[in-house]
This record gives structure tokens, C-alpha cells and sequence, in this order.
């Protein structure tokens, strides 16, 4: 089958999906303000917090949601045999030298799109080089196709929920002598479990399988072994997903989620498990997780090519 509009293009919305929820967090929760604590903080690692409403309130930001599906969706993908980039920076599709092209993918695609007859091109070019993980996630100078909100301690109703932050205190450990360093004696704040933070994933243009790789790894974070924030090794991050929603916007769908135009995708019959409400497939929960596990099947099916 030929790419006629590769769906990685933005040119069309041909599919919108979102999965929302709350992140209830079973253990410590960590998400770091960084090395250098807020000016007037009791703690040498303080939690990253934002002023909402006029109370500063631990949370979590969408940026860090999208690094750990990133960095999950990179191992996933490798045990597929699929190539695919680190995303770290310098180290994606689009900065290394590419034979084809007798230059790098991001150079290609500045020179083609500063030609309008030649754009169209470059998004094909992108589609056929660029790895699975740079359509999804995005990659430089290409705006990924997954979108990960700020996850705030919000209710039911949108309403401010107070989050319960306790401290405690670290021994740094010099690697060389395995002895306690000197000044290594440091407190550590961190969000304590039970907090909820309300989050959601919209993608657009996605095909199925891709979708099913993002469903994964929301089992992933629900099963624990996929974690957030830091401080993983000492039993901090690990959370479970509750009310998780799925909607999905479709121009044609009597319940069944067709192809993307691409040779790997499959269909998924949703339709003992969504309802259609004109041109939107909705399924609360618990019903939203069974959708999840039909799209992560399409992943675990996908028999990829080089082309990917």
C-alpha cells in the first residue's frame, strides 16, 4: 500500500483519542524541584509545585509523564526488534548522518520546507526515516502525535485536593570507598501515598498499534512496573490508575477502530465495549481498560518492517 498522507502527517486530523484518569500513588512520589531547592525551603530536595488558585500544590508535569513513556515505549519497541532512537537529545532520527539523504534527517527537512512545493515531500521523507518513537513522541524541529497534560490534585468535580508531603532524611554513599561522604547527610521531600493527580493523553493521527504500545504502557504504571518520578531504586513512584476514560474521535466508526493507512495496522472491534454518541467512541470505566487491552494486543500482533 502506498502512503498517500502518511499519518504522522498534521496536515488532516483523521483520528483524536484520549485516555483520562487519576495517578493514585501507592508509594512515596517524588517529582524533584531540582538540585537546588525554592528560596526559604526547610528541605535540601523539595517537590516541584505550582501556584493553582493561590495554594502551592505538589504535581506532576506532563513533560515527566512524556519522558517515562518515552523511555519505556524505547525498551518495548527494542524487544519488537524495532530500531528505534534513544530521544535523548542529540541522539535522535533526525541528528544522525543519514546515507540516504547525504546529510542528516533535520537538516533534509529545514531545506524542504523552506520550499513550499517540496514540504509535502519532506513529510514523506520523515515518515519513511524517522523511527516509530520520533512520529509518536516527536523529535526535533517535528511536533510528536502524543500529548501529555500537567497531572494536577484535582477531584471529581475540578475541585483543589490538598496533598499530604512528608520528609525524610538521606546518606549520601561515595561510590568509590562505599563509606558515607563527607557532608552526605541530606532530607528529601516527597508526596506521600494515596494522592491523586488528575491526568490525559490525547493523541492524534496515531494507528492502532501505536495506540496499543501507549496502552501498555499505561499497564505498565498500573501493574508497577513502570514507575515515576525519582528515587525508583529506594520503593518511591510506583502508582495505579484509577476512573480511567477513553474517548476517541472518528469521522467513520460504527464501533470498530479501522486501520491507519499503514501496511502493520490492524482493526479493533470495540463495539461491545464503547458507545457511539455521533462521531465519538466513549467507554468509561472499567470498560476503558478493556479497550486498552484490545489495542495493546494490535501492538503485541504488529509484525513491523524495516520501513518502521
Amino acid at each position: 500500500m502506498s502512503l498517500q498522507i502518511p499519518w504522522s502527517s498534521h496536515r488532516l486530523l483523521l483520528r483524536d483519542v484520549t485516555f483520562e484518569g487519576w495517578l493514585v500513588n501507592e508509594t512515596p512520589l517524588r517529582i524533584g524541584a531540582g538540585r537546588d531547592s525554592p528560596l526559604g525551603s526547610a528541605v535540601d530536595l523539595a517537590v516541584l509545585r505550582i501556584l493553582i488558585s493561590g495554594r502551592s500544590v505538589p504535581y506532576i508535569p506532563g513533560s515527566s509523564l512524556k519522558g517515562v513513556f518515552r523511555s519505556t515505549a524505547v525498551q518495548l519497541a527494542r524487544a519488537k526488534r524495532l530500531s528505534v532512537c534513544s530521544g535523548l537529545s542529540g541522539d535522535t532520527c533526525m541528528d544522525w548522518d543519514n546515507p540516504k539523504l547525504s546529510t542528516t534527517l533535520h537538516r533534509y527537512i529545514q531545506e524542504a520546507l523552506r520550499s513550499r512545493e517540496e514540504s509535502f515531500e519532506a513529510i514523506k521523507v520523515f515518515h519513511s526515516e524517522a523511527c516509530l518513537l520520533c512520529k509518536v513522541f516527536g523529535a526535533p524541529s517535528f511536533t510528536g502525535h502524543a500529548e501529555f497534560s500537567d497531572a494536577y490534585p484535582f477531584d471529581e468535580h475540578g475541585r483543589l485536593v490538598d496533598v499530604p508531603v512528608g520528609v525524610r532524611t538521606g546518606i549520601a554513599i561515595d561510590r568509590r570507598t562505599g563509606a558515607v561522604r563527607r557532608g552526605g547527610l541530606y532530607t528529601v521531600e516527597f508526596v506521600e501515598p494515596g494522592a491523586r493527580f488528575k491526568f490525559s493523553i490525547r493523541s492524534t493521527n496515531l494507528p492502532n498499534y501505536a495506540l496499543g504500545l501507549l496502552a501498555k504502557i499505561v499497564r505498565g504504571l498500573n501493574e508497577g512496573w513502570v514507575k515515576i518520578g525519582g528515587f525508583k531504586t529506594r520503593g518511591f513512584g510506583k502508582v495505579r490508575v484509577e476512573g480511567l476514560s477513553f474517548t476517541a474521535y472518528l469521522p467513520y466508526s460504527n464501533g470498530t477502530m479501522l486501520p491507519a493507512v499503514d501496511d502493520v495496522d490492524k482493526d479493533v472491534d470495540l463495539s461491545n465495549l464503547v458507545e457511539v454518541v455521533g462521531k465519538q467512541l466513549r467507554a468509561p470505566s472499567p470498560k476503558a481498560l478493556q479497550v486498552l487491552q484490545k489495542l495493546e494486543e494490535v501492538w503485541d500482533n504488529a509484525n513491523f518492517t524495516e520501513s518502521h
